[in-house]
């Protein structure tokens, strides 16, 4: 598991060390960061099992201590820490979400959020959580049918809709599809994204066909389009 720092002043990103792992290959890595300060890093492999590791850098040099392991039935993908309130979203790709304690002293045990079925479609992919002071709410990425679905972070997590991220004809912008990894601010960033920015991977370029690529998607059109509270 590579570690990176990013320079605030210039956006430089610059690699601080590697942890090694016992996972054939990471599919998901998320950050914890409880009241405590310490930080935390959760990897899981296409195994089902998602290791927590307490992270420091003593010397400059990003550092990894195993401190709890656990494991869902099948491949999970993305996950997203809520510091908050000391959870973690998981997904695991052909059955759903779930919601674990974060922290590493405590029991792993999976309580459901949502479950593949009419509104999510396999394969689970990103998982980002939008936090403000009148509502939290988990975005999921559901990849098997290109759309983006809305609960609330908080049981019993409401579902308020799902949408999709379509052509922008006049821009020449393409929409997104195939997509794994989302992020999601609730932060002022100014003009369109003044009530936050929703960031998707965009797995298929069209316009025109190149790698792929990342979309902003204003949160004011998202809160529009589901009529969010």
């Amino acid at each position: 598991m590579s570690l990176f720092s990013i320079d605030r002043a210039s956006g430089a990103i610059s690699e601080v060390g590697e942890i090694p792992t016992p996972l054939a290959e990471i599919y998901g890595v998320c950050l914890f960061k409880p009241a405590s300060g310490e930080l935390y890093a959760f990897a899981n492999g296409k195994d089902g099992r998602f290791l927590q590791y307490r992270l420091s850098a003593p010397n400059g040099r990003a550092q990894g201590e195993l401190v709890r392991s656990f494991k869902v039935e099948t491949q999970p993908e993305g996950c997203v820490a809520d510091d908050q309130r000391q959870r973690l979203f998981l997904g695991e790709e052909d059955v759903g979400v779930w919601e674990v304690d974060a922290r590493a002293d405590k029991p792993a045990t999976l309580s459901s959020v949502i479950k593949v079925g009419d509104v999510v479609h396999a394969d689970v992919e990103g998982l980002a959580l939008y936090q403000s002071d009148a509502h939290d709410y988990l975005v999921i990425s559901s990849q098997g049918n290109d759309s983006y679905v809305v609960v609330d972070a908080e049981p019993p997590y409401t579902l308020r809709g799902a949408f999709r991220v379509g052509l922008n004809a006049s821009a020449g912008i393409d929409g997104t599809s195939e997509t794994d990894g989302i992020e999601v601010t609730s932060m002022n960033l100014g003009g369109p994204w003044s009530k936050g920015m929703l960031v998707v991977q965009d797995g298929r370029k069209r316009m025109p066909e190149q790698a792929q690529n990342f979309k902003f998607v204003p949160w004011a059109e998202v809160t529009k389009t589901l009529k969010l509270p």
